[in-house]
């Protein structure tokens, strides 16, 4: 059961990415108008990514709300595929489904051990690794054009390298602030 607490971290959470996907994360895309060079600001997105599944601490379902209102709120949006079109932008939904599913259940492990920290990370490169490869092949199904997927395809493999170490910067960064707030603001959402 999701409490009150859950359901305000996940709406402001959701909100968050939202208007910063908005206003930074999408500026390659509009300046250069090649798909999937958006992911040049992958690091961004995955402080946010991080930092939203460290502080659910391993309860499922709050990260694929969370997403999945975050794919509500950018339909009317070209982000992440056709404006209106709820359906091609559903790999992001899947792929918090899946790190949902199988992360989360690794969660106390990582706990246990104390090392959370690689957790985040893992979690984020993760999530990122995965989103352009759902996307492809939703867009596949969708029947894009066949050079706006080869287009992006070829963009996202020549960014893998930056996907990957932004992904784990950001994992990182996600993790200080988490570990920040929980210290400095001692709150009771972030008991341990």
């Amino acid at each position: 059961m999701i409490n009150t607490k859950d359901l305000c971290f996940i709406i402001c959470l959701a909100v968050l990415h939202f208007v910063v996907t908005i206003t930074v994360g999408q500026i390659a895309r509009m300046i250069t108008g090649i798909p999937g060079t958006s992911y040049l600001f992958t690091i961004i997105h995955a402080i946010i990514t991080s930092f939203s599944l460290l502080i659910y601490e391993g309860r499922r379902w709050r990260f694929f709300i969370q997403i999945s209102l975050f794919t509500i709120l950018i339909t009317p949006t070209p982000i992440g595929g056709i404006p209106f079109d709820i359906l091609s932008k559903t790999n992001m939904v899947i792929n918090a489904f899946v790190i949902d599913l199988i992360l989360n259940s690794v969660y106390p492990v990582f706990k246990k051990t104390d090392r959370i920290l690689w957790w985040g990370v893992l979690v984020s490169v993760t999530f990122w690794l995965l989103n352009p490869f759902f996307g492809i092949i939703i867009k596949n199904i969708l029947l894009f054009p066949p050079d706006y997927i080869a287009r992006f395809i070829n963009v996202v493999f020549l960014l893998f390298p930056v996907i990957i170490a932004e992904a784990a910067i950001g994992g990182w960064m996600g993790y200080k602030i988490f570990k920040r707030l929980k210290v400095d603001l001692n709150l009771p959402a972030f008991k341990t």
